[in-house]
């Protein structure tokens, strides 16, 4: 549940800021190979932080409280 709190947290942000054009990213690193899970995820921790900060980047108030995949997929919530 507090995966979901988050989210919505965070579109509720979006819209308070998106009169001052504040962009608001939400983000699912996916699932990152890291020792909470033995190591068993699908990408290296290195690649998620790439693709996190390329979504990151490429930000803006067309895209404020839309939840992506660091992938670049759009997720519905």
């Amino acid at each position: 549940m507090s995966k979901a709190a988050l989210n919505a947290a965070s579109m509720s942000l979006s819209h308070d800021l998106a009169p001052r054009e504040i962009a608001v990213g939400i983000y699912h690193p996916g699932y990152v190979q890291t020792d909470m899970v033995g190591g068993r995820g699908d990408i290296p921790a290195v690649e998620a932080a790439q693709r996190l900060t390329s979504l990151i980047d490429g930000l803006s108030m067309n895209e404020t409280g839309v939840f992506k995949h660091s992938n670049g997929q759009v997720l519905p919530w």
